[in-house]
């Protein structure tokens, strides 16, 4: 049997088609690839933030979108009035004051007689004179001073004591006037009268029962426990009440102040003396209660050491 001879050109063209069925289709993925591929080339340092704003926008026709962190920069929390703690350290048998306590209220800018018209003071007999030396805006008129009809009270009677409702002259308990007139900024002045004869268990019983009530009947009702004012050794009864037992209770106030969620104003800091006693020049002859300057500088003391909303 003979075969026919296949003729060499014939052989080399089925060998081109083979070839080119193999290297076509490689090379259009090639071409492919190359036409979209984007060229890389090594960012400046910093980024895109490191060229001008034409050059990054204008670079590439694809850019990539990053992110600038901004850092958040936040104010230091304001420093307390550390300005009596040298008369503390001088008179080692007064408690001196914790100053790293969070309900202690620091110097702030002076807010003026708006933030104290907005004060409600339930208190003893050495506040309630700012309201007959008329240190108020409204005077006499004013409705700021919420104690007995005599100028005073008691802590230890606190339960059951009828203060003078100062918008109609009627004596009420003083739950039921917060219920008739809830206070914005209430100051709790209280403790002077008790601190002779009432332990820190007696004495903050009394003094919480008072403030958990407050807060359940006016739940808006900013609360700030201010300290005891000093007295002077005139003070007929000195002896059975004293700066170092005054302190000793000003740390209890301060203590529950933080228990509770309340503020603390350190106002007994600007009647010191040198020696842990109350400045005479601030004090009436009695050396229980605040002339009319010692009050001024107190009203001052709290003007420039407001509560302030801070952001949480």
């Amino acid at each position: 049997m003979k075969y026919k001879r296949v003729r060499p050109p014939f052989i080399c063209l089925i060998v081109l088609m083979i070839l080119c069925s193999i290297w076509l289709p490689v090379a259009c993925s090639s071409t492919s690839t190359e036409e979209t591929a984007e060229p890389t080339s090594p960012s400046p340092p910093g980024g895109d933030d490191a060229l001008p704003p034409s050059a990054a926008t204008t670079t590439r026709s694809t850019t990539i979108a990053t992110t600038t962190t901004v850092p958040i920069t936040t104010s230091p929390p304001p420093q307390a009035d550390r300005s009596a703690a040298h008369i503390y350290e001088s008179n080692p048998k007064l408690t001196p004051v914790n100053y790293d306590s969070p309900a202690l209220l620091p110097p702030s800018k002076d807010m003026g007689m708006e933030y104290i018209d907005r004060i409600t003071f339930i208190c003893d007999s050495p506040t309630y004179w700012m309201w007959p030396l008329e240190l108020f805006s409204d005077g006499k008129e004013s409705k700021q001073i919420w104690t007995g009809p005599e100028g005073t009270m008691t802590l230890a009677y606190q339960s059951s004591y009828h203060i003078l409702d100062p918008y109609d002259k009627k004596q009420r308990p003083i739950r039921d006037v917060v219920a008739l007139h809830p206070p914005d900024i209430l100051i709790i002045a209280l403790g002077i009268n008790g601190i002779s004869f009432m332990d820190e268990t007696y004495f903050t019983s009394e003094y919480k029962d008072l403030v958990i009530d407050i807060q359940e009947i006016s739940p808006d009702t900013i609360i700030i426990f201010q300290s005891i004012y000093p007295i002077t050794r005139r003070y007929k009864h000195y002896g059975s009440i004293t700066n170092a037992m005054i302190t000793e209770g000003n740390s209890w106030i301060l203590a529950m102040a933080e228990e509770l969620g309340c503020s603390y104003l350190d106002t007994i800091s600007v009647l010191l003396n040198d020696e842990g006693m109350a400045k005479d020049e601030l004090m009436l002859n009695d050396g229980l209660h605040p002339n009319r300057d010692g009050l001024t500088i107190i009203l001052d003391y709290i003007r420039t050491h407001a509560y302030v909303e801070r952001e949480s």
